[in-house]
């Protein structure tokens, strides 16, 4: 009966996006027979989002409450979003955020409960691993053949340098700049964002939040402080492709990877002009005379050349950083562990901190009681510390699970259990 209801709230779902979309040419169309009222039009577009939430809920059922925790985690987020933000409660487009989340859940949709989606992404994963593999080439020519030995360093960062001389070249041959154009008019237009906080979104996808931002360099002096404001927020949520390429060499799943990177484009957009809404006259900037940024190469060379020199800085940058963290951390862990002591808690750490300061978080996010800890002391490193770190420290629990290890040593979980 469940299942029976399930694909009838589908059905009726489909069926009345089907007459929301005929409705709509028809209000196109100089009959004025065909115009319909804008509380009819109201009604339409309610009964479509109920009859897909209603969907959504009685299928997630089935598969168990944590499902439904996430939803509910989610609707609270937004809450303290607006509780938060800005202007409190006072959002200018709703459409903003209603399909911002909706984009989300139609790509979580497509690649996690469809089989085509769910093949396609575990296809490009595994396209995406291959070619990051070709480094190696590189690497064991500059380090020697035993540059795995010290994996981080000469067999992780190399990829960074890798990807950045490709995606400068794919760049240079204009498919970049293309690409994200389309994925960025795809949002402005469903989310009736600007274009020039759509375009950096969008780019966020590819690119580093310095170079996102520099593609709409000519139109950053004419942002609004909302869409200022949508730009970091986009930057910050996302990571560039060459980290992205440096967080599947550390054993993480691609595929979950690629999904994250490409729903959190429309979700930064949704929760940044939630957190601070529209309130000044935002520059008319028309999508047929928005331009990006291209850069001044000369040849495919050149490209390559210089893609490789920016990724020299970044490298060195992400090395210095990780060697002064984890150096910080192991300071700290010690202090902590002096302080704890000497009230009988010799095992205070930060990540035991973390563990409980951000349990509740990961607990919301639909993830098991059992696990939230390891998933909260993750939030934690990755927020106040390093996220090449935190990485680091989810591969090591991926690979404790891989072996096949105990999961609790000394009551201690070890890794995270597979989801169902």
């Amino acid at each position: 009966m469940v299942v029976a209801a399930c694909v009838l709230n589908f059905q009726r779902a489909v069926g009345l996006l089907v007459i929301s979309v005929n409705f709509n040419i028809c209000k196109s169309l100089p009959f004025p027979s065909c115009q319909l009222s804008l509380p009819l039009s109201r009604i339409i577009y309610a009964s479509v989002l109920v009859a897909v939430l209603s969907w959504l809920v009685l299928d997630t059922a089935q598969r168990g409450t944590r499902q439904l925790m996430s939803f509910f985690g989610l609707l609270l987020l937004v809450f303290l979003m607006l509780l938060f933000s800005k202007h409190p409660f006072k959002v200018r487009n709703t459409r903003t955020l209603i399909c911002g989340i909706g984009l989300q859940f139609f790509f979580g949709l497509l690649i996690l409960r469809t089989t085509f989606g769910l093949t396609v992404v575990r296809w490009l994963g595994k396209q995406a691993e291959i070619f990051l593999s070709y480094t190696d080439a590189g690497s064991q020519f500059v380090f020697g053949d035993s540059y795995t030995d010290h994996f981080f360093a000469f067999r992780v960062m190399p990829i960074l340098v890798f990807l950045s001389s490709v995606i400068s070249i794919l760049y240079y041959v204009g498919f970049m700049p293309w690409l994200i154009c389309k994925i960025g008019f795809i949002m402005q237009i469903i989310m009736r964002t600007s274009p020039a906080e759509s375009m950096a979104a969008a780019g966020n996808i590819f690119l580093g939040n310095t170079d996102a931002a520099l593609l709409i360099r000519p139109y950053v002096s004419e942002l609004t402080i909302s869409e200022m404001h949508a730009v970091m927020t986009g930057g910050f949520a996302s990571i560039s492709g060459t980290i992205l390429g440096a967080f599947i060499s550390l054993g993480v799943d691609a595929t979950h990877l690629l999904t994250a990177t490409l729903m959190s484009a429309p979700a930064s957009l949704a929760i940044a002009k939630t957190f601070w809404p529209e309130k000044e006259p935002s520059v008319s900037i028309s999508s047929h005379n928005f331009k990006l940024i291209k850069g001044e190469n000369k040849n495919i060379l050149e490209a390559a050349s210089q893609g490789a020199a920016r990724a020299a800085g970044v490298v060195a940058n992400i090395v210095s950083n990780i060697i002064a963290f984890l150096a910080l951390l192991a300071f700290f862990d010690a202090v902590l562990s002096w302080l704890g002591g000497m009230f009988d808690c010799p095992q205070l750490s930060f990540s035991l901190i973390c563990s409980y300061i951000f349990m509740p978080l990961a607990f919301m996010m639909g993830v098991s009681w059992e696990d939230s800890f390891i998933v909260a002391e993750l939030i934690g490193i990755k927020t106040f510390l390093n996220e090449f770190v935190a990485y680091q420290r989810l591969s090591e629990i991926i690979q404790r699970r891989t072996a096949g290890g105990p999961e609790y040593v000394n009551d201690v979980k070890q890794y995270i259990s597979v989801s169902v």
